[in-house]
């Protein structure tokens, strides 16, 4: 069954590291992955704006953020994803808030463009740097054996290996396809940055002990993303 976008949306409603702003839990987020022809995202991105893009829409406390998918697997069909973020007595209260009439005749026209493809949510665990709204996002999939071991492995790795972009590492508590558990969130400043990567010296020794410390875990899928819009 087909379910219509007002209710996934309106009705549930960089630096190094030893400068870095370093994040400990913190917001948590809501993910609606949908597919959206090529033809309509414009008018996709459009009626979500004029219905955003007005502070009384809003809930104070939380971010909203329309995503393109542009380089993924040949199995993961959503193309774009829409994105609520925030603490989660924000998340809470905009969850439980009833959709006002402008709210549900937005969700009706939205959904003649898009069909919902996945819905989840998490949290961040740890974040280092500091974000942008304006850079490519690469994040990883990943489905984690043990999370107290991956965890303090990975957070070890990215303290000696100082990376100067923004770097996160979060939990999936429900919802997540594949098998997936967490995920890994980075920031780059373009794709020259994500086909030459910055080199740091004794980096395989730190990532040979990672994958040594971290315990078992599968990387499922590697997205390339661009937020389109972000409303806060």
């Amino acid at each position: 069954m087909k379910l219509k976008l007002y209710l996934l949306i309106f009705v549930f409603s960089s630096i190094g590291i030893l400068d870095a702003q370093v994040i400990k839990g913190g917001n948590c987020w809501i993910d609606y992955e949908i597919i959206v022809d090529s033809n309509d995202a414009p008018t996709v991105l459009n009626l979500l704006d004029s219905f955003f893009s007005k502070p009384e829409n809003r809930i104070e406390g939380v971010t909203y953020n329309l995503t393109q998918f542009n380089y993924k697997d040949k199995d993961f069909e959503a193309t774009h994803l829409f994105q609520v973020v925030g603490p989660a007595d924000a998340l809470s209260r905009w969850h439980h808030n009833p959709p006002s009439i402008e709210g549900q005749l937005a969700g009706v026209m939205v959904n003649q463009f898009i069909e919902p493809y996945s819905a989840f949510f998490g949290k961040n665990i740890i974040s280092f740097g500091t974000p942008s709204n304006d850079k490519l996002e690469f994040t990883y999939s990943l489905k984690v054996n043990d999370e107290e071991k991956f965890s303090a492995a990975w957070v070890k790795a990215i303290k000696a290996l100082k990376p100067d972009n923004f770097v996160g590492l979060g939990s999936v508590i429900a919802g997540g396809s594949d098998g997936q558990t967490h995920y890994i969130y980075t920031q780059r400043d373009d794709m020259e940055a994500i086909f030459n990567p910055k080199a740091i010296k004794g980096s395989d020794k730190i990532w040979k002990t990672f994958s040594e410390e971290a315990g078992e875990f599968e990387v499922i899928r590697k997205i390339v993303r661009t937020r389109l819009k972000i409303w806060e």
